[in-house]
This record gives C-alpha cells, structure tokens and sequence, in this order.
C-alpha cells in the first residue's frame, strides 16, 4: 500500500554517513541532548558521533518506521500505534516529539502515558496495533532515554534486517522537513483502559504462579527502580497478602539512581558492611532488607519466614530477587540464571507433559546453569545476548502449535502451498541467520487471514487458544541473566484467548517466589539458604566492564581487535579445544570458546553492549578452570581499560581528572575537581569508576585509587 506521507526531501547531510545499523540490542539508547546543544550538523549525526540523542532524533525515529509499516503494507492510513513510556522524561519534549513522529506519517497515536513495558506491549496486542513504540533507556541512568519497537500482531522486537531497513530510512529523511511536516493523523489518550487491562492481566492467576500459597510471614521491599511500576505498583500489590514496603518510587529521585537491578548485576551476595559505609551506602532498598532482617533475625533463623526484595529495572520488565540470610547477616541476590533454575524445577514438578519442554537462555548465562536444567528434563538452547532472541523462539514455538492444530483441520491444496512457502521462509531465515521481525509477522498473518477469509473466523482462535495452555507449546522458559525471565501467559480480550511472552519483572518476581515456596522442603537453615543462592552446582561467571568505550575499535577490520585476539591465542589451555566462533547474529563479538571432549567447558568473549557505553569481558567456565579464567582476567581486562577507551568522552576526560588527583594520595570528593566539568554526570562517574570498573574504591569519606587505576592512569599518560 502506498502512503500518503508529506514529501520530504532526501538528507543529503546525511550523504557520507555509511552505516548497516544505528540501532543496539534493543533499539536505540543514548544520553540525552537539545538540538542547540549537540556539535553535529543534524540529529542522527549527532547519535552517530557524539553519542547523543535528541528530540528530533525520537521524532524521526517514529515517523520513519511508521512509514515503513504503511509502505509495507502492515498498516494503513489512521491504524493505532501505542506510544508509552517510562517516567524519565520530566519535561515531555522527548515524549512530545515521538508522538509527533507517529502523526506526520498518518497514524493515530495512541498515548497510554507512563505504565511498564509489558504493559506497553500488552496493549499494543489488545488493541491490534500496527506496533508499539516504548520511550525508555531500561536500567541505563537518567541522564539517557531510548526507544524500544514491538512489532503489531506477534509482539516481535526488531531483529538485524528490520534495524537495517529503518536505519536507511532515517538516514535518507530531512529532519528539517519532517519538523515542518503536518500532523495527518489522531490522537487519543488509552492510560485508563491500558492501566486496566494490565491490572487485570496480573491479577488472573492464569498468569503466575502464586495462586493459594500463603504469605503469611513474608515480608516483601518492593523496589520499582523511581521508574514506570512507581504509579501502578500499590494497585498491583493489592492482591498480594503480604507485609510489603515500597521502595525507590519517586521518579522525581532520579530512575534508576541507587535502586533497581542495574548495580545488582553481577553480585550475588552483599554483606551489611557494604550496606553500611561500602559501595552500597545509600541503597534505601538493601538498607531497608537489613533493618527488617534484622528486626526479625532470631525467628528469621527458627522459622519458614522470609525477608524478600523484588527489586525492578526503570522500565519493568526485569527483576532480581533479594532474600536476607539472618546466619550471615547479609543479602542473597538472586539473578535471571537462579530465578529461571526455580522456574524450570517448578514447572517440571506441576506438569504432566509428556515431552520435554525448550528452555532458552543467551550466552551471558552460567554455562553450569544450561547443564543443570538440561539434567532437570528440558531442552536447552543458547541464543545471542538480548531478549529478541528469546521472544523469536516463544513465536516460532506458538506458530509451531498452531500450525498442527490447522493441519489436522484443514484439507486444501492453496492452504498447504502457502504453509510450505511460510515454512521454507522461515527456515531461510534461521539458516542465513537473516531474522526479520516484520517479514515473519507478515508471512503468518497472510496465512491466518486467509484462513478466516476461506475457513472461518472461529478456528484461528481456537488455535490461538489451543496454543495458550500450558503444555501445549514446545517453548516454556527464556532467561537472561540480567534479570529477564519469560514465560508462558494468557490474554483473553474480545472473547478470545491468546498466548502471550513478554518480560515482566512483576510476574518473573511472583512466579519464583512461589517456585522457592513450592521447591523449600525445610524450615531456614543455613542449609535453605545456601541453596536460594546456589541451587545447582555453580560455575563461574565474571564480568568485566569498560565504561566510555569507542566501539568500533572492536569491528572486525579493527587493528585492536587482531592484538586483542592475539592475546587471547596466547593464554593456553593445557588439553582443551579452542576455538573462536563468529556469531551471525553479532558479528563484532569476539568469542572464544573451550571444549572437553567435544563439550563446553568454557567461554571468553567480550562485546559492545547494545544499551550502554561500554564494553565487557565475560568469562563463563566450570569451577576447576578459575585458574585459567582469573590469568585471563588479568591479562586481557587491564588492556582493555587501557586500550578501547574514548579518549575524547568528556567522562574519560573526567576519568583522568579523578585519577590524577587519587595518584599520590586519598581525597574527599570535594577534592577531585569534577564538580565544574561540563557534560558529565560526577555520581554517575564514581559509582562506574569505583562499583564497576574497581579503578577506585571509597574508605570512610576518602577516595583511594586501586591497581587497576594506576594501570589506567598509566595509559592515559603515555
């Protein structure tokens, strides 16, 4: 179908920009900026060099993908998109011009305000959206906001060859034209109905797992990260009996600012001396954990009770467990790997299925973590680092289940040419690692259209019902260490049911709470405890991050790149196979894996991370290799730091500012001349300085410097 979109002329500023894709793991993040403020000549130079996102960009973001759809033929002249957000953007110009976008291409935007991503993508599915668009930057600080697309009908995330067409769409648009361009289509306002339909959904024990258990007992800190479960959280709880306390859930504080799941990651355990005058003074969540723990600590070590945090991302669709252990006096953190281990046992101790199920979780994992639900009776499968690789095997699975329900219905010749071009579609796709969001979608709608059109309405739903049961769809967990964990859910609007996968921190937090409670079979002991933190052997897993990176120093064709993998080919592994393997889905990854006898033993790779400004050393290997990993570690991560830096980032800039002043003594932080540097973040700079990169470390009111900042220091000085 042919739109009609205002004529805008093509961005011949934008002529010498060669780019494949703007876009990260999911979507697009950077820090924030005004037009008038940014070096560049327009908005999308400004992302690609400066790292900076501005008003303008968000607006041709939404207008450009918008007009793909039209183009496409996915959606036609005034179609609703849903347009949400998280609570970051305190002024509304961000949020302003998105909508806008969706306007001047002649769809109606359907503003559902600030509500949580899985509430978001919910709607845009109950409403039949063309797509849905989520303004947020997830865990990110606030000083940045981002852009996250869910695809209209599959509830898809955009994959490489999507990312790629709207890439070149953005690239060959006139921002000054669009901004003059008028707004063709609606506008209307669906928070209330939104909200409803969110709450109702949480509150149908169709969708968690919770159901009879008592929670007498419990008592649950809530921490909505000051982000978008901060309005709907009291009204989500309601339905939970439980002593709760919310935490972090003023926006107004700053998302993500001390709270949420983002300086979790990586930490299992938090003693109450880092809570107390350590790194992580000034969490009002993990202080609060510890003022309860310890008000009940006596019968927290004689009893079933539970001190418990459900701790959220900025935009929801995330969570990490917390649970204090009154023998140690500490904090349990519980990640994406434990929750999914949980959820899997769970799930295998209530079902009756008759195969195993899929359980998919991404190569940041604990590879111990895959071997032990492998062993608990699943099917496992690695994906690439994002939850779009997870939602794309929920989809293929629910299609997979639909389609055996058609075939044992439908006896017709254009039916089964169609189902095999659909299928030889999608195996291409698989084969040539060419995912595209849009083109799946598309292909499986022409067929259920045409079914409704040839056969009849009533056997498309129920083949979407047949595939909303449990046991009944070959997919069953997808988790990312991060925090994601993906399950299994059941929509039921305009009389019929579907299924649904979507991250949602809040169900991922009801869910495990309920398989712990299932899966306990003792009252607290030290015992119960160090099985919540270890409940299957654990390997290891380190990550390494550096913080202000230039990411293309890690392209393929990049000199760095070859020193870093010569150093990599350099650190042997007495009887192992190693090997490096390309990844089709992320090219620029560097990956080095270690076999046993043909199995995985062990895994180092290092990528650019697709939401933040930095890059990270993983290490993932069983425990008898930590020698191998830590001579790793500390080999390939100081030249790193030294090495991939952008050295002219005003926070690198800033970086050796702080390490020059630490060089010969500890200071105060008044002390370290950062206060008037302009376009920095200082608390965000010493919380990735100290807690992440460990290039400085905080005695009392003092800064010290470490080895690793003397290292770094070294390199800037040379």
């Amino acid at each position: 179908m042919k739109s009609e979109l205002p004529s805008l002329k093509p961005n011949i500023s934008n002529a010498s920009i060669s780019i494949e894709r703007i876009q990260g793991t999911d979507g697009i993040r950077a820090t924030i900026c005004r037009l008038e403020d940014i070096s560049s000549s327009n908005p999308l130079a400004a992302l690609l060099d400066e790292g900076l996102v501005t008003e303008e960009f968000f607006e041709l973001y939404t207008y450009a993908y918008c007009q793909e759809l039209l183009e496409a033929g996915f959606a036609s002249k005034l179609d609703p998109v849903v347009i949400g957000w998280d609570p970051r953007d305190l002024s509304g110009h961000f949020n302003e011009a998105a909508v806008s976008g969706i306007r001047k291409a002649g769809l109606t935007a359907v503003v559902v305000d600030v509500l949580p991503t899985p509430a978001i993508s919910l709607y845009q599915l109950h409403v039949r959206a063309a797509c849905a668009f989520v303004l947020t930057a997830s865990h990110n600080p606030e000083d940045q906001n981002g852009i996250k697309i869910f695809l209209g009908n599959s509830n898809l995330k955009l994959f490489p060859e999507d990312d790629k067409r709207l890439t070149q769409r953005c690239l060959n648009l006139n921002y000054k034209d669009l901004r003059k361009a008028p707004l063709l289509g609606d506008l209307r306002n669906d928070h209330l109905p939104a909200r409803q339909l969110f709450l109702n959904f949480m509150a149908d024990l169709n969708n968690h797992w919770l159901g009879d258990h008592s929670l007498a007992g419990i008592t649950i800190i809530v921490d909505t990260a000051n982000g978008a479960f901060s309005p709907i959280i009291l009204e989500l709880l309601e339905k939970i009996e439980a002593d709760y306390v919310i935490t972090n859930c003023d926006p107004i504080q700053g998302i993500n600012r001390h709270s949420g799941v983002a300086d979790l990651e990586g930490v299992d355990f938090i003693n109450a001396q880092e809570i107390m005058e350590g790194s992580f003074f000034g969490y009002e969540t993990l202080g609060e954990i510890l003022r309860k723990g310890r008000e009940q600590q006596d019968k927290l070590r004689t009893s079933s009770d539970l001190v418990i945090g459900f701790v959220f991302d900025g935009d929801g669709d995330r969570c990490f467990l917390l649970v204090y252990e009154p023998f140690l006096d500490g904090i349990l953190v519980l990640g994406g790997d434990v929750q999914a281990f949980f959820q899997a046992k769970f799930l295998i101790k209530n079902s009756n299925c008759d195969y195993p199920y899929l359980f998919v979780n991404t190569v940041e994992s604990d590879l111990e973590a895959g071997r032990a639900i492998q062993e608990a009776g699943f099917e496992i499968m690695q994906s690439p680092v994002g939850d779009k690789w997870i939602l794309w095997q929920a989809f293929y699975s629910a299609w997979q289940t639909r389609q055996k329900f058609y075939i044992g219905k439908i006896n017709d010749l254009k039916f089964n040419i169609m189902l095999e071009e659909a299928n030889v579609k999608f195996d291409q796709m698989v084969s040539n690692s060419s995912f595209d969001a849009l083109s799946a979608t598309q292909t499986i709608k022409t067929l259920e259209n045409w079914i409704r059109e040839n056969i009849n309405e009533e056997l498309v739903m129920s083949a979407y019902k047949h595939a909303s049961r449990r046991g009944n769809t070959y997919f069953a967990i997808g988790s990312e260490e991060s925090g994601h964990v993906i399950t299994l859910a059941k929509m039921d609007t305009f009389e019929r049911s579907a299924p649904v996968f979507i991250g949602n921190g809040f169900k991922c937090a009801l869910n495990s709470l309920a398989a712990i409670l299932t899966l306990r079979r003792s009252k607290n002991t030290p015992k119960f405890f160090s099985w919540l933190k270890n409940p299957f052997p654990p390997g290891i897993q380190k990550s390494f991050p550096v913080y202000y990176v230039d990411k293309t120093l890690l392209e393929e064709d990049s000199v760095l790149r070859k020193k870093l993998k010569e150093k990599l080919d350099e650190l042997k592994w007495v009887d192992k196979e190693v090997e490096i393997v390309k990844s089709q889905e992320e090219p620029e990854m560097l990956l080095q894996r270690v076999l046993e006898n043909g199995l995985p033993v062990a895994a180092v790779f290092i990528r650019n991370s697709g939401t933040e400004d930095k890059l990270t050393l993983y290490l993932r290997g069983r425990e008898g290799l930590s020698g191998n990993l830590d001579n790793i570690a500390e080999t390939i991560y100081p030249f790193l730091l030294s090495a991939f830096k952008n050295k002219a980032n005003p926070m690198v800039q800033a970086e050796k500012i702080v390490l020059s002043c630490l060089k010969e003594k500890a200071k105060r932080t008044s002390e370290l001349k950062i206060n008037n540097i302009p376009n920095i973040s200082a608390d965000r700079l010493l919380h990735e300085m100290s807690s992440r990169q460990k290039l400085i470390r905080k005695i009392g009111e003092f800064w010290n410097i470490t080895e690793l900042g003397l290292i770094c220091l070294e390199n800037y000085e040379t």
